[in-house]
């Protein structure tokens, strides 16, 4: 360390940057606003965090197929 040269405050430097990017809304999905450093980034942040505008509830009734023990006590 030298008195020459001060040392470097990591709190005094910049952040990365990070642009704004700004997705439309669509029939199916709300608009979004995703923060990334390339388009590249951003797309795939998007995808991930996208909401549907009307999601479907979860049904109550099972689709799984009964199995062989449970078809042998039907009467």
């Amino acid at each position: 360390m030298s008195l020459d040269a001060p040392q470097a405050n990591k709190m005094m430097t910049t952040p990365p940057t990070k642009k704004e990017y700004h997705f439309a809304a669509t029939a199916e999905h709300y608009a979004e606003v995703v923060y990334a450093a390339t388009i590249q980034e951003a797309e795939e942040l998007y995808h991930r965090v996208k909401r549907l505008i009307n999601p479907i509830p979860p049904t109550e009734q099972s689709t799984v197929a009964p199995t062989k023990g449970e078809d042998e006590n039907v009467v």
